[in-house]
């Protein structure tokens, strides 16, 4: 059986009680065949992940990649123009700094957490590679996508969405990353938003995520209630708000 079988095998049970769109996610990662995944849609709700019958927690998509779907191991970074470079714990965080900065000892510390995408994308490059004779998994969440790497013609982009359009065609395609478990996941609530050259490239992998139905938006209002965070008006329930809203 091809490594990539065991490894969907292996983690089939976890990987069933997902919601359809991050049961492809996962597959898709443990088929070790992408580099590059684009995460769309419905970005900005709070997601449920079941935890038992009956007991649901809602997070951030962030969170959610980074705590459910990769359990907060190895090496899990954040990137967006606004806020730079930034980890999913600060164990992570300290042990980058303290590689870089012993590797260029004449960079400032807090430059190797730039907003700068040129800088971000050359460090962060070089960290992972030498992180791969360590075999640990890397995974990269960029969010606001469509800033990075906007739908527009080659010819008409500035030079750093140029740099960061060609850089991340490259990752798509490097084997080294393939074969060092590197992965990068895109956010944007809009697919058009982004540069058609790599979301509607085959080597790169689109995962939509729905606008939740009646039974989420009823259990994401009894979390809130469960932690006296909802206030209703008098006839009014979960259920029947649940029933009311959209999306």
């Amino acid at each position: 059986m091809p490594e990539s079988q065991q490894l969907i095998k292996k983690n089939l049970d976890f990987i069933n009680i997902l919601p359809a769109w991050a049961q492809e996610l996962s597959v898709k990662y443990c088929s070790k065949t992408a580099n590059l995944y684009f995460v769309h849609g419905n970005i900005r709700d709070f997601l449920p992940h079941k935890m038992n019958e009956g007991e649901f927690m809602f997070v951030k998509i962030q969170d959610y990649i980074s705590e459910v779907l990769f359990g907060n191991r190895d090496i899990i970074v954040f990137y967006d123009k606004s806020g730079g470079i930034s980890f999913c714990l600060s164990d992570m965080e300290r042990d980058y700094l303290k590689t870089m900065s012993a590797r260029y000892p004449d960079v400032a510390p807090e430059e190797f957490l730039t907003r700068d995408p040129v800088k971000a994308f050359d460090y962060l490059e070089r960290y992972f590679v030498m992180n791969i004779p360590k075999e640990k998994r890397i995974v990269l969440i960029m969010d606001y996508a469509e800033t990075i790497i906007p739908a527009d013609e080659i010819g008409h982009l500035d030079e750093i969405d140029r740099y960061c359009l060609v850089t991340l065609n490259r990752w798509s395609h490097e084997p080294q990353f393939t074969q060092g478990d590197i992965s990068v996941i895109m956010l944007t609530e809009n697919l058009t938003d982004v540069n058609p050259r790599l979301s509607s490239s085959p080597s790169t992998v689109k995962v939509t995520i729905p606008f939740p139905g009646a039974m989420v938006r009823t259990q994401f209002l009894e979390f809130l209630e469960a932690k006296d965070m909802l206030l209703l008006e008098r006839g009014l329930n979960p259920e029947r708000i649940g029933n009311m809203t959209s999306g």
